[in-house]
């Protein structure tokens, strides 16, 4: 019988320990989709303090909160503990404000593999101005300003898309997925870039991070790489895009950097 208890104790702990490390996982994508830990703690009627200690697993919430947090984002309460979830899986269910101009609220760094066959491997870095409805991209050089770009941007349903000119260089284009972490302030993310490349002028489309901080890119040369590069099991594929969960590990990515 002690054998049999010692058994079925094990087995609850084990339950406890897996339930556990998927709800902090569900609630740290909840906090930001809510913008703080203040705005998630005061929609689910717990204090900061408490919501800290589920974060921290110092404490696990009870089952009345459990049942609420599910029927307010109408979420199953088997998925919500047994399922890792990412932030666009709440966004089918969440109504926020649309997103506008107001989001980008500062200027940002941007980085991009440099597309010149003598450079290759390397990694730009550039500044993105948004002042209003303008537009300002810069490409960087050891001292210098390589390119500039200037323009507008407009908002849709589902994207960002930023349309940028230079006289000399022509045009360059910047697509961005329509940010649910980021939806009331920007941090940062990943998008589709298309510009004049560095060798000859022809046209490129590449990934590019966008950061409201400055990033060490020889410290962090493998992960900028890692998100920037396109990787395929196949050697032939008819289009590439950017999905959701890349925009999101960009953003974890500049989050622990701040």
């Amino acid at each position: 019988m002690k054998n049999d208890n010692l058994q079925i104790k094990i087995i609850k702990n084990n339950i406890y320990e897996k339930v556990s490390k998927v709800f902090v996982h569900n609630l740290k994508k909840l906090i930001q989709f809510e913008g703080t830990q203040k705005n998630l703690a005061k929609k689910i009627g717990v204090s900061e303090d408490l919501l800290s200690k589920y974060k921290s697993s110092e404490a696990f919430p009870s089952i009345e909160t459990i049942i609420y947090i599910c029927s307010l984002y109408h979420i199953n309460m088997d998925t919500f503990l047994n399922v890792p979830l990412t932030s666009s899986y709440f966004e089918k269910f969440i109504k926020y404000e649309d997103a506008s101009r107001t989001i980008f609220t500062q200027n940002y760094y941007c980085y991009f593999l440099v597309t010149n066959s003598s450079k290759k491997e390397n990694i730009h870095e550039g500044i993105l101005k948004i002042s209003e409805s303008n537009v300002n991209f810069t490409i960087l050089g050891s001292s210098t300003v390589i390119k500039e770009f200037k323009g507008n941007y407009t908002v849709s349903d589902n994207l960002i898309f930023f349309n940028l000119y230079n006289s000399q260089d022509g045009c360059a284009y910047i697509t961005m997925i329509k940010p649910s972490l980021n939806k009331s302030k920007y941090v940062g993310g990943i998008a589709l870039l298309c510009l004049p490349s560095d060798a000859n002028s022809k046209p490129c489309c590449q990934k590019i991070i966008i950061s409201n901080i400055k990033i060490d890119r020889e410290e962090n040369y493998d992960t900028l790489k890692e998100y920037l590069d396109f990787t395929s099991e196949i050697k032939d594929f008819g289009n590439v895009k950017i999905a959701r969960y890349e925009d999101e590990k960009v953003y974890d990515f500049i989050e622990t950097l701040q």
